[in-house]
């Protein structure tokens, strides 16, 4: 019989007990010994970085089709050890689940991250919540454009869950160790917060029909000696012996039904390069400089299927996370971003780069790519040409800088990354 994930406002007080019981268990034998791999800071390692002996880098895998399967094998291994932490108190204990796209209490988090074993330093300044999440679960078809591309595929990197809900979440809301790669998992909020991005994963594999994984003879970084270790092995939440338990909240979340046939895969038509409104100015130059760049957009004759604006090489950060809104709007439309009229009839999406590991950049011999420097960003720009109708003659992309919090949540510091934004160029794609 399968074990079950729950949401964890829905434990029992003993259910949570029993799971702050077992983490403090493996949070003791890392203070014996920081190098047992059954202990806590050894398995938040495996997220956050360590350099094995042989020199090889080891950490979590994020901007492309790796990223959710390793995460789901890191949780599937550190609930193993929760298990077998104090049986039998312990042997049914699972992770639960952070359903961060439900109102569940007036406090920012769910309240059981106050209690002790659970508790720490989170930002808690008020910040919204990513707006596409649902929409990006429950109507992306795409395998790729959801879960990532594999390593080396020219077309892109991370999927849409990855680069924005999954980014903006870590940088902007949650803060505290989340907000940096390298510490994320010291803070135990994050395995609540990767389940229920594997149980968005499991519920897009639902209903898109399992589709078969794109990378499946990959062995996962850090589980090599892992009976299960290769991506394949990670493919199906049943194959690995547990479910998730939906909260009435969460059944009507994903109530509107998959689509019968989904849609055939998009084809490439055309690119075209855009250009600022001023030709004198440089587009990273004046990004940097205005923290806003606006770019003349003409609608092709042949609109085709959907029509994507898209950044290539833009750099991961270093320094500290940040977002780029895009905005396709009238040229007589004066740029207010504020203004929720606005965002709300010209708001092309957003991209959310999340800081990069510090240290740790270099592999096995200087080769690592594991490690993305830089990544493409696309926006769909076809909803807001749509709605404009007839009136897509004079249009202006407007890309917008707006730099993470600190940790705490309070204003960036350092000073934000804004020297770290670069990217080779801005171009509109058009797709049959």
């Amino acid at each position: 019989m399968p074990t079950v994930r729950k949401d964890i406002n829905a434990l029992t007080d003993a259910e949570l007990d029993d799971y702050i019981h077992a983490l403090d268990i493996l949070r003791q034998r890392s203070e014996v010994n920081e190098d047992d791999p059954t202990g806590y800071a050894f398995q938040a390692a495996l997220h956050n970085g360590f350099v094995g002996p042989d020199g090889v880098a080891i950490r979590c895998e994020h901007n492309s089709d790796r990223f959710l399967p390793w995460h789901r094998a890191h949780l599937y291994y550190f609930e193993k050890l929760l298990q077998e932490a104090d049986p039998p108190r312990t042997q049914n204990v699972t992770i639960p689940y952070w359903d961060w796209i439900s109102e569940q209490t007036p406090e920012k988090f769910p309240l059981a991250f106050k209690k002790p074993g659970l508790k720490a330093p989170r930002s808690s300044a008020a910040a919204l919540l990513p707006p596409d999440t649902l929409e990006i679960v429950t109507t992306e078809t795409d395998q790729k454009e959801f879960a990532g591309y594999p390593v080396g595929d020219l077309s892109g990197d991370d999927g849409r869950l990855e680069g924005g809900p999954h980014n903006r979440m870590h940088g902007f809301y949650i803060g505290g160790a989340m907000a940096n790669p390298s510490s994320a998992a010291e803070d135990p909020i994050y395995f609540s917060f990767h389940t229920f991005i594997d149980l968005m994963w499991a519920e897009w594999q639902r209903r898109n029909g399992m589709p078969a994984l794109t990378s499946p003879d990959e062995v996962l970084l850090g589980f090599a000696s892992q009976p299960k270790n290769k991506i394949s092995a990670f493919t199906d939440i049943a194959d690995l012996d547990y479910e998730y338990e939906y909260t009435e909240q969460l059944k009507a979340a994903f109530g509107a039904p998959p689509s019968p046939v989904p849609p055939a895969p998009l084809k490439l038509l055309a690119t075209e390069l855009l250009s600022p409104l001023d030709a004198n100015v440089d587009i990273v130059t004046e990004l940097r400089d205005k923290e806003v760049v606006q770019l003349g957009f003409k609608v092709p004759e042949t609109k085709g299927r959907q029509l994507r604006v898209r950044l290539d090489e833009l750099k991961v950060p270093n320094t500290g996370s940040y977002m780029l809104r895009a905005f396709l709007h009238p040229s007589d439309v004066p740029f207010q971003p504020d203004d929720g009229e606005f965002a709300r009839r010209f708001g092309a999406g957003y991209v959310a780069l999340w800081r990069s590991h510090q240290h740790l950049h270099g592999g096995h011999n200087g080769h690592d790519d594991h490690h993305h420097v830089s990544r493409k960003a696309r926006f769909d720009v076809t909803p807001v040409l749509e709605s404009l109708g007839a009136d897509d003659s004079d249009l202006v992309f407007t890309l917008q800088f707006i730099p993470a919090p600190s940790a705490t949540g309070l204003p960036p510091h350092p000073l934000p990354p804004i020297d770290e934004v670069d990217f080779a160029d801005v171009r509109m794609e058009v797709y049959s």
